[in-house]
Order: structure tokens, then C-alpha cells, then sequence
């Protein structure tokens, strides 16, 4: 072939069919590869200095990232789903951060040593030996390959990890904030502020004239697009489950029999128990010397320097030791096991060694018949459902309506009364087992009258869904709803009239023509105030609001601040009445307060002026199209 295009490009005609190849190359986007080529980047998506990120590393990035949040989370979710929610691009800034300053420490030669990471590697449990409880480099490669790492990628990123520590430690290491700052950061937490309220009930407040029939008709009139009626659809369901066909089989006393007794030591007992001995010793060496002596067959009570001993017999779970816990426990695990020696961090060594194992107490047949008989049931009306599922798809391809299909399955067809898109009826009822049938639901707005949808599958459940009836969008008439909008009217009155009353006290309050104790009077209500005057420290212990705290710390003597409580029929009225200097005692109690506060808001303003200094030292280099096509690739997989 290479052959046979060297012919053509040495003939006029070849010549001319070279060009409108490389035309469509670059019509095609092949030009963006020679761009990565002029940017340096090549294959990578970042790179700056000697520090770079493939597409491959970023997506194991991703995928670690993943993993810890859906073991957190009763909702896994996908790679599709984190870019529509932005932390895949939440990630791409953090790799572009740490890429600078990774570039940056290889620009000054800042790197760690294999002493630095063999000691990182040694505090990682997970890659000890479960019976030396050191480092070992079969443990290690397994735990890695389980997680899909190779050992050269792992160290590397270890390697990166302890470069963005030594670079942070390093920067902020000598940060003393100057005693000027320190003094005026202690005095601004050391302020004090005299506040006092009153609540004013909405009860108390005088209610509005009611409305007139022309009042309410105005209001029907302002809000005719607020009581304009959706499109509601009325909605036939078929819903089919393993549960539909749990009558049609059955599990015989023989059948249950075998089962329990080919499983009952494994499925249908109580948790086993194991007894194993703890033995201290008072030297790394003894504890060695011992675990040799116990792995070659001695007798423990003919070892020598043990500090103490004591014999243990437990269960599993109450092991917290992860690593005795799989000496002793894990499977295969056999008398004369042994563990250690771990050093317990006092002085003392631990070897232990399995003695003997004692098998839980097997369940009787009878407490456990229900169980077995449940869960053959199911597996064999699961089986059952299958079969009626592709009976089921015949049907709908074949144009059956729902109601020919349920018959042919076996099932009923749910009617619901009209909903709209959000599954609530005209009275404002949920349809809770129309919004149990998820995008089978969504689907019923899609289809015309009388249509039958696909199966959709929700949690081992299938739906199919027929739209039986449309009722178009519609206001109603002013007579069907006038007593409910005159309701609205009314409190909406109620609301405009307490605020106006609250409004007016706060004006009275803040001119001088009145005060806060002549206004909570006036109510008969009473002039709370804290037990003492508040700080920037004691506030949140005040009894005030958040909203509250923010206002009264950024008003001056004499302000008044209202808030109303969640449900509208409170209001908190709230005066500031006067600012403190700090006493020395106070001074005195909040200066490790504005140490430790004004070091965490230095470290912070450092940390970022340390990264706008390294982004100015190295370049950094983005290859977007590469993103771009990463986050495509991931769309299009799913």
C-alpha cells in the first residue's frame, strides 16, 4: 500500500489526490493534532514545566473520585452524570492548580526522596503484611492491582502528593502574624454590642377591612396566569412485577429441606466465635524471636520475655483491629494462625496466635422454612416473569391496546384520574404510583390518546403506560373559584398590613419618636435582652438569629432590624442600643481566638497569592480540544 502511494504522488494525478486527502484531513479536525504538536503538548491535557496529565490519568482522576463519593451515597452515580453536574470540571481546575505547582517544584528542584515515600508507604495499612504488620511488596502490588494501579503510577502520584506538601508546608511554615494585626483582630472579636427585642405577634395586629366583591374580582383578574390549570392527562398503567406471579409456583417441604441442609452451616447459623491469644512482649526482638519459635511448632508456654498474656474469645465484629482481625478471622484461617508483631506504640510488641475455633449453633429447620420458601418462590416467579416479559414485548409490538396486553399477562390495568407533569391532580393530590413508574410516567406526555409505550424497567418493576384522555390547559371561571381567591386576597391583606405596622414601629423607633419599650408595650409584649452583652464569640448563644447577628454586628447604636419568623405570623423587632469598647479581661479572653482566626485567614490569603506567584513562573498549557473530546467520548459511551 505505502508502496503504491509513493507511485501515485510521483504523477500529476496522484499529486492532485494528495491534496484533497490532506484538504479532508484537515476538514475533519486532523489539524488539531498538529496544534497539540505546535503547543507541546501532544497527547497530554495539561502540562506545565516537566509536571504534565494524560487523558488517561485523568480519568482514573475521575474514577477514584467516583468510587469515594458512591460509597458515600445510597444514589451512585455516573461519569455522564458528574460532567452534567460539574465536578468532572471541578477536577480539571484542581489537576490545573496542582499541574502549575507541580511545574513549578520541578523548575526550583523540589522533589522527595525514596526514603520520603518508602515511609509514606509504610503508614498505609492496607499494604502491610496481616501477619508481620510491616510493609510488604506482595500485599502492596495486590491492594493496587485491585484498584487498578500499576506501581510505577501509584508512586508517581504519591510523589506529586508529597511535592504539593512540601511546597504548602514550606510556604506557610514561618507565617507570625504581626502583633498590630493580632491587636486589631482580637479587639474586633473582643466588641461587645447591647441588643434587646420584642416579638410582635400577627395576632395582635388589627385586621384589614374584608374585601368587596369588586376587591376580590380585581384580584382574580391580577392573577389569572397563577390560576391557570396545566394540561392534565388521565393515564392507564400496567405494572409488572416477580410479585405478580408469586401465587403461580410452588416450593415443596422437600425442596426446603434440601437447601437448609445443604447450606445451613454457611447461611443458616449464628456468627462463629474464635479464640486466640494476645502475647506481649517488651522488645521487637523478643516478639520476633517468638513469632519464628510459634510458626516452627512451639509451645507457647516455653517462650521467653513475655511481658503478659491473655486469652480472648470473641466474634469478628468486635475485633477493631482490621489486620488481627483478618489474622484471625479471615477465611481459610485455620488453628495456629499467627499475627504480629505490631508495635502497640508503648513500648510493647503483640503476637497473637489462633487457638480455636468455635462453629455458631445451627438455626432448626422450622424458624428458617419461611425464609427458604420466600426466596425460591421469587427466584422461580422471576423465571415466570421473564417469560411473560417477552410475552409482554410481543404484544406491544403486535399493537395490542393495554387492556389486550394485561390480559395476555395476567396483570390489571391501574386507571389514574388526571395529573399533571409533576403527577398532582386538580385537588392537589400526588399520584404516588404514577410517580413510582418514573420515565414511564414522563412518557405519557409524549404519546397521543390511546398509544401504548415500550417497557420501562424501575427497580425490577415493569411499566407500560397509555395516555386514555387529554385535558387541555384552562382558567376557571371567576364563580368556581371566588371564595378561594377571596381567602388568598385576604391573607395577602393580613401580610401587607402586619408589614406596614412592623415598618411604621421601626421608623418610629429609629427617628426617637418612640422606643422599644413604649412599642413592646403598646402590644403587651415583653423587652427580652441576652444574659449579657454579645461578641463576635458568644452571639450564636444569644437567642438571635442568624439573619439577626449579621445585622446587628454591621449596624450602629440605634438600629432597628426586623425579621419574621418562617410562617409570617411572628416578627422579631431588634435594636442594636450600643457598641462597647472592649474591657482587658475580654481583650485578654479572645486573643487565642484572633490568633488561631487571623493565622487560618492568613494561611488562606498566602496560599493564594503562593499560586498566582508559581502560575506567573511556569507556563501552564490547557489542551482544550482534547477535554473537549474526553468529556464527548464519555457522552457518547454512555
Amino acid at each position: 500500500m505505502l508502496a503504491l502511494m509513493k507511485r501515485l504522488t510521483q504523477t500529476i494525478l496522484g499529486k492532485f489526490i494528495a491534496m484533497i486527502i490532506i484538504a479532508g484531513m484537515a476538514f475533519w479536525g486532523v489539524d488539531q493534532v498538529f496544534n497539540q504538536v505546535r503547543n507541546g503538548l501532544g497527547s497530554d491535557l495539561l502540562a506545565a514545566g516537566r509536571s504534565s496529565v494524560t487523558v488517561d490519568a485523568f480519568d482514573r482522576r475521575i474514577e477514584v473520585m467516583l468510587r469515594n463519593v458512591n460509597q458515600q451515597s445510597d444514589d451512585p452515580i455516573t461519569k455522564e452524570q458528574a460532567i452534567e453536574r460539574g465536578m468532572v470540571d471541578q477536577v480539571f481546575q484542581l489537576q490545573q492548580s496542582q499541574t502549575t505547582m507541580l511545574g513549578f517544584a520541578s523548575k526550583i528542584g523540589i522533589a522527595p526522596s525514596t526514603d520520603a515515600v518508602l515511609a509514606e508507604l509504610k503508614k498505609t495499612d492496607a499494604f502491610k503484611n496481616p501477619l508481620t504488620g510491616e510493609l510488604d511488596l506482595a500485599t502492596y502490588q495486590r491492594v493496587l492491582a485491585q484498584n487498578r494501579f500499576s506501581q510505577a503510577e501509584y508512586e508517581a502520584q504519591l510523589k506529586s502528593d508529597l511535592t504539593l506538601q512540601a511546597l504548602q508546608a514550606g510556604t506557610l511554615a514561618g507565617l507570625m502574624p504581626p502583633d498590630v494585626m493580632k491587636a486589631i483582630q482580637t479587639r474586633y472579636l473582643a466588641e461587645s454590642r447591647d441588643v434587646a427585642w420584642f416579638i410582635l405577634d400577627a395576632a395582635d395586629i388589627p385586621e384589614p377591612a374584608a374585601p368587596t366583591e369588586e376587591d376580590v374580582l380585581a384580584f382574580y383578574n391580577e392573577n389569572l396566569d397563577a390560576l391557570k390549570q396545566p394540561e392534565r392527562r388521565s393515564i392507564d398503567l400496567l405494572k409488572v412485577s416477580a410479585d405478580d406471579f408469586l401465587s403461580q409456583v410452588e416450593v415443596t417441604d422437600q425442596e426446603i429441606a434440601t437447601i437448609y441442609e445443604a447450606s445451613k452451616s454457611e447461611r443458616f447459623s449464628e456468627p462463629e466465635q474464635r479464640t486466640y491469644v494476645e502475647l506481649m512482649f517488651g522488645s521487637r526482638d523478643a516478639a520476633r524471636d517468638a513469632f519464628a519459635a510459634l510458626a516452627g511448632g512451639a509451645d507457647p508456654s516455653t517462650l521467653q520475655g513475655i511481658v503478659s498474656r491473655e486469652s480472648r474469645t470473641s466474634l469478628a465484629e468486635d475485633v477493631e483491629d482490621q489486620l488481627l482481625r483478618d489474622a484471625m478471622f479471615g477465611p481459610g484461617r485455620q488453628s495456629g494462625a499467627l499475627f504480629g508483631p505490631k508495635d502497640m506504640g508503648d513500648g510493647r510488641w503483640l503476637v497473637a496466635r489462633l487457638v480455636s475455633i468455635q462453629p455458631g449453633a445451627v438455626f432448626p429447620l422450622e424458624s428458617v422454612s419461611d425464609e427458604i420458601r420466600s426466596g425460591l418462590a421469587r427466584e422461580r416467579a422471576t423465571l415466570l416473569l421473564y417469560d411473560k416479559l417477552e410475552a409482554l414485548d410481543r404484544s406491544i409490538n403486535a399493537g395490542f391496546d393495554l387492556k389486550q396486553i394485561a390480559e395476555e399477562v395476567g396483570v390489571p390495568v391501574i386507571s389514574f384520574e388526571p395529573v399533571d407533569k409533576n403527577g398532582y391532580t386538580e385537588d392537589g393530590l400526588p399520584m404516588i404510583g404514577l410517580l413510582e413508574a418514573g420515565d414511564a410516567f414522563q412518557q405519557a406526555f409524549l404519546m397521543n390518546v390511546d398509544d401504548t409505550s415500550n417497557q420501562f424497567t424501575k427497580d425490577d418493576v415493569t411499566y407500560v403506560i397509555s395516555t386514555r384522555e387529554i385535558v387541555p390547559p384552562s382558567t376557571p371561571a371567576f364563580d368556581e373559584v371566588k371564595d378561594d381567591v377571596r381567602q388568598a386576597l385576604v391573607l395577602r391583606n393580613e401580610g401587607e398590613a402586619a408589614q406596614t405596622l412592623v415598618n411604621e414601629i421601626k421608623d418610629r423607633i429609629t427617628s426617637g419618636a418612640s422606643t422599644l419599650e413604649s412599642e413592646a408595650q403598646a402590644v403587651s409584649a415583653p423587652v427580652e435582652t441576652p444574659p449579657a452583652a454579645i461578641t463576635r464569640m458568644t452571639a450564636e448563644e444569644s437567642g438571635l438569629p442568624n439573619s439577626a447577628i449579621g445585622g446587628v454586628f454591621s449596624g450602629k447604636p440605634g438600629d432597628v432590624f426586623t425579621y419574621p419568623n418562617r410562617t409570617g405570623d411572628k416578627y422579631m423587632i431588634v435594636q442594636l442600643q450600643a457598641v462597647n469598647d472592649p474591657s482587658t479581661e475580654a481583650l485578654a479572653a479572645a486573643d487565642p481566638n484572633a490568633s488561631s482566626s487571623l493565622v487560618s485567614s492568613l494561611d488562606s490569603d498566602l496560599a493564594t497569592a503562593m499560586e498566582a506567584e508559581m502560575a506567573g513562573a511556569v507556563k501552564l498549557k490547557v489542551n482544550g480540544a482534547a477535554y473537549n473530546a474526553y468529556k464527548a467520548s464519555i457522552s457518547s459511551n454512555q
